[in-house]
């Protein structure tokens, strides 16, 4: 390397270059109005609206009363649905079944569950291992759900009468 050439690299790594930023149209808030009517995808863009106006929607339930609502099913009531499965088993002759449902029940301001209607059920049959026999008869289990619900209470109560949806599953599958 010569003198020429190690001197010009000593004043590139000595000296700085000024830091130079360019004026880009991207700070301006309105850019977009630059393309508009110039853009051959024009048609192809989706606006949204800014703003939509809604009705009022009512009074909500507390997230946190959901929650609980929801927890007490899974902590408390869970046992009761199983029980309503064992008793089914024992009409079958067999230890080996699960289930499957959607009840809708509703939850009045005092925390009483009432008028519970299963919207959806199968009870199945299973051999040891777990897999599938076959479908049995789900009225004695919709029967049962239903009359447990009526038991049921919660609290904290909903600010409202309230409406709950519960997808449940219980046996020896699950």
């Amino acid at each position: 390397m010569t003198t020429k050439t190690a001197l010009s690299l000593a004043l590139l790594v000595a000296v700085p270059l000024p830091a130079c930023k360019r004026k880009n149209d991207t700070d301006n808030p309105d850019v977009a109005a630059s393309y508009r009517g110039n853009n051959k995808y024009e048609g192809d863009v989706v606006t949204a609206r800014s703003r939509r106006d809604y009705e009022d929607q009512g009074v909500a339930i507390s997230p946190k009363t959901l929650a609980a609502i929801d927890d007490t099913i899974k902590t408390v009531y869970l046992r009761d649905l199983e029980r309503c499965l064992e008793d089914q088993m024992e009409e079958e002759g067999t230890r080996f079944m699960r289930s499957v449902f959607t009840v809708q029940f509703d939850i009045d301001t005092e925390g009483q569950a009432s008028g519970a209607k299963i919207l959806d059920i199968w009870v199945k049959k299973q051999d040891a291992k777990g897999g599938d026999i076959g479908e049995v008869d789900a009225t004695p289990m919709k029967e049962c759900i239903q009359g447990v619900i009526a038991e049921w209470s919660f609290d904290p109560a909903p600010e409202r009468l309230y409406s709950h949806t519960y997808v449940g599953q219980v046996g020896e599958a699950f």
